[in-house]
């Protein structure tokens, strides 16, 4: 295989890696193929829609994902070099500037790094049946190896606890801590499960820190939230610990947010406010909190401000997945179509299991008039998520009554019928509705829940309905 190297970067070609002093990146390829498409041209100026045909020969695509593509390298990069690597210029393109070494041959034998030893799980296992997450989202499944994980904790320990507290944890104990984190971000049962073990043993090594129980506090709100465990003993488990953080250190913002998770989770929307408020004082560089209080604010039916606040935790930490994929949802419901796919897309980027996001690039396209590439995508969606298939009819019937195909519109509308489990409310809703099904569509809305109405209503694709007041008085019955 072929390496480029400059200052203490190496970038595998073939691999598509990028590792700083031996550590890998926890960069997504899409992210690594900009770098070298800049870098195999070192000093010349690529204008953006050659490097759009490049990195995305698939089409589909918007320049402000190149924009991320580059903020995220540049913030990746700086974690562990100063000296600039690539250069914006203005209405003509980029230019990778920094002193790049002659390509270097090596034997392609790959590089095994040791997996961490992972202690025994905590006690709050998952019970037989997990029920269906609360809110809409395809977790990763996929294991990430010792190397990737410690290739992000220059980058993530600093974007998710930006104070100097975090610092005080003896080394072995900070590492894990960071490890705990990165698990934690993915958000998948698994790497849940996985960031409690650490926590705990972060517990063990200083158990009057508070950032411990903190940490621990948030996954174990994670975990009744997704319902991968049994909510109650979850929250219970949250509040304990994060009442914990806070008799250690009144000003635990991150323990606040985990108190506020639990709160917004039973739409407890005062309590939520107050506690997610509070917590982002006490924190303003804490994420999490940031991306709880956006999605509060998309939960009370402020797009503008839920989108404000989203933009805010992704800058904070620009790895995310969820928050990237939370950020393109709030920028299609406050009308920011071209940068809800660039989000979209970032966030399939970071992660090609986070199918969800397929679907607001396909709505933000449709929004767009670009019909045609939002029916390839919810295609695409159904096809590469087999689960997804009745998701997708219903976003495709959907689309196909709005353009007058009601045959098409009628067929995608009964395969999705087959098995509503796994449709949105909103997306039935809007199906009937379009087929002039009024009376179906309310029926739907009438055993939604409430933040089924505020999607449905925030959702540019109520633009049409808000003349018929039928739909304002619908009964809401949550199911």
């Amino acid at each position: 295989m072929e390496r480029l190297i400059f200052g203490p970067f190496e970038l595998d070609v073939e691999r598509l890696v990028l590792s700083a002093g031996g550590t890998q990146l926890a960069l997504g390829p899409k992210v690594v193929e900009t770098l070298l498409a800049l870098a195999e041209r070192p000093g010349e100026i690529l204008a953006k829609k050659e490097l759009l045909a490049r990195i995305w020969p698939e089409g589909f695509i918007e320049e402000a994902s190149l924009s991320q593509n580059v903020y995220v390298l540049r913030k990746s990069m700086r974690a562990y070099w100063s000296g600039e690597v690539i250069e914006t210029l203005p209405r003509r393109g980029y230019r990778f500037v920094a002193p790049l070494e002659a390509p270097s041959p090596v034997a392609a034998t790959p590089s095994i790094a040791p997996q961490p030893s992972l202690p025994q799980p905590p006690l709050h296992q998952p019970t037989p049946g997990i029920p269906t997450p609360r809110r809409r989202w395809w977790p990763s499944t996929a294991a990430l190896t010792a190397a990737l994980v410690l290739g992000a904790l220059g980058l993530r320990f600093v974007a998710l606890r930006g104070d100097a507290q975090t610092r005080t944890l003896p080394p072995t104990a900070q590492r894990l801590y960071a490890l705990g984190r990165y698990y934690w971000n993915e958000r998948s049962q698994t790497s849940l499960l996985r960031s409690l073990a650490y926590f705990h043993r972060v517990v063990a090594l200083a158990p009057q820190d508070p950032r411990g129980y903190e940490a621990l506090a948030s996954s174990e709100a994670m975990m009744g939230d997704y319902g991968y465990g049994v909510a109650s003993r979850d929250y219970s488990a949250a509040g304990r610990d994060a009442r914990q953080a806070i008799a250690l250190d009144p000003n635990a913002g991150e323990a606040y947010a985990a108190l506020g998770a639990i709160a917004l989770d039973r739409r407890e929307f005062k309590s939520a406010n107050r506690l997610l408020r509070k917590a982002v004082k006490l924190a303003p560089k804490d994420a999490p909190a940031r991306e709880w209080l956006g999605i509060l604010r998309l939960n009370n039916g402020d797009a503008a401000a839920g989108y404000r606040d989203l933009r805010i935790a992704a800058r904070l930490d620009p790895l995310s997945t969820a928050t990237t994929a939370w950020l393109a949802q709030a920028a299609y419901f406050d009308r920011h179509f071209h940068q809800a796919i660039a989000d979209a897309h970032q966030a399939l980027d970071l992660d090609p299991h986070r199918l969800d996001t397929m679907t607001t690039i396909g709505l933000a396209q449709e929004a767009l008039g670009k019909n045609q590439l939002a029916a390839a995508t919810f295609k695409a969606f159904s096809g590469r998520c087999p689960s997804c298939r009745n998701e997708g009819a219903a976003l495709l019937a959907d689309l196909y009554a709005r353009e007058g195909k009601r045959t098409l519109a009628k067929h995608e509308l009964a395969l999705a019928r087959t098995d509503v489990r796994d449709v949105g409310r909103d997306d039935l809703a809007f199906a009937f509705a379009a087929l002039g099904k009024r009376g179906r569509a309310l029926a739907v809305l009438a055993h939604a829940g409430a933040a089924t109405h505020l999607a449905f209503e925030m959702d540019p694709r109520f633009d049409s309905l808000r003349g018929f007041p039928i739909y304002r008085s619908a009964p809401r019955v949550s199911s």
